[in-house]
């Protein structure tokens, strides 16, 4: 399965789980920011029971590496939208805990070591929205906060896998981010959605419709 399709794959549903309504070209753009900023879940997951050195892609050891390298990157977005009389700024952070508290079971993983548990860490994303001189929102978003977005296995083990910035809509006064939420090493996993308004009135969503309208 390559990683275009993974990914299309958590837009779509998670087992026949979770519906998404309404997507365009806004969200193709996420989905494809997503795909370039983190490389890969890995491209041949089809072949994750040959050896190394006869798959065609990323091998285990790469993504592997790829995921603890991640621990170490802290990626930024800042915003400034004008609206009206209103100069909106929006600062977000992403970025690894370091916690070393999420424990993936053996069996989730496709390859590798899968003689014993993955531990990892959980991310978070700091989210600061300022209206004129005003801070309206300064809030750290940990997985969660997504927990209505997510089923029993995904609240146990998925991690915030990235974050993106989808737009402002002036009609709505509000922002909105997109997310991933995986359970690394593997395919499992949806999209979510933050939404900000000018007041710093905050949603949380696993769906989002007309991303049209919504301006990068």
């Amino acid at each position: 399965m390559s990683v275009t399709a993974i990914f299309i794959l958590l837009l779509s549903n998670c087992n026949g789980k979770h519906t998404h309504k309404g997507f365009d070209n806004k969200t193709k753009d996420f989905v494809n920011d997503s795909i370039k900023n983190r490389k890969s879940i890995d491209s041949q997951m089809a072949l994750a029971d040959r050896p190394d050195s006869e798959q065609v892609g990323p091998s285990f050891k790469e993504v592997l590496a790829d995921h603890l390298v991640s621990y170490n990157k802290v990626e930024n977005i800042d915003k400034v939208v004008i609206d009206g009389n209103d100069t909106l700024q929006l600062h977000e952070t992403y970025y690894c805990l370091h916690d070393s508290s999420l424990i993936v079971p053996k069996h989730y993983l496709w390859g590798g070591d899968t003689s014993k548990d993955f531990v990892t860490n959980n991310f978070a994303t700091k989210i600061i929205v300022v209206n004129n001189k005003d801070t309206v929102l300064k809030k750290v978003f940990n997985k969660s906060e997504f927990n209505n977005t997510l089923f029993e296995e995904e609240r146990k083990y998925a991690i915030i896998f990235n974050a993106g910035y989808v737009g402002y809509n002036k009609k709505k006064e509000e922002f909105a981010l997109g997310y991933s939420i995986t359970i690394p090493l593997t395919d499992v996993g949806v999209t979510a959605y933050i939404t900000v308004d000018k007041k710093g009135n905050y949603k949380i969503l696993d769906e989002y419709a007309k991303l049209d309208s919504y301006k990068k």
